[in-house]
């Protein structure tokens, strides 16, 4: 009995440090300065993004925020992350978790890097991990993850690019 109970904490354990990543890069023409503002402006973020929305919080460190992600393909639902990321103008992230911890997280990023002429490479990835990311990784909803990204970056482009 004893043996069996030990083996099932190993698992989970196991199970609980797997992971894997949705990202997807660009380079905009447009400075850092430019691309942090508009990415931490989540009140206009209906100007430019169609499939995220933001329904409040506040948007400073280790604050919530209140979501809601509406992607092609897939049923919208609203999630409340905690800001675990903000380093000015180089890297934002969020983190949401589901249930307990590391049973499903996704901690979701933008980082920035200014390049020469006043443009911003920028790589915008989610590491989901926990318990259930193998499981969800063959999801029909994270199947379409990276044309999601790549529709976010592309919709962030062309609003600083012509702002």
């Amino acid at each position: 009995m004893w043996i069996a109970v030990f083996i099932i904490v190993v698992l989970l354990i196991i199970l609980s440090r797997t992971k894997f990543e949705v990202r997807h890069e660009i380079t905009l023409d447009a400075t850092v300065e430019k691309v942090w503002k508009t990415i931490i402006d989540f009140g206009n973020y209906n100007r430019w993004n169609t499939q995220l929305s933001y329904l409040g919080g506040k948007v400073a460190p280790n604050e919530k925020l209140h979501l809601k992600l509406a992607v092609e393909g897939a049923a919208p639902y609203e999630f409340k992350p905690i800001v675990s990321q903000w380093k000015e103008k180089e890297v934002f992230g969020w983190l949401a978790i589901t249930g307990m911890p590391r049973v499903f997280d996704g901690e979701h990023f933008f980082e920035l890097t200014h390049l020469k002429n006043g443009k911003t490479h920028l790589v915008n990835r989610e590491e989901y991990r926990g318990i259930l990311s193998l499981i969800m990784q063959q999801l029909p909803m994270m199947k379409l993850a990276p044309k999601g990204f790549e529709k976010m970056n592309l919709e962030l482009q062309k609003y600083v690019e012509k702002t």
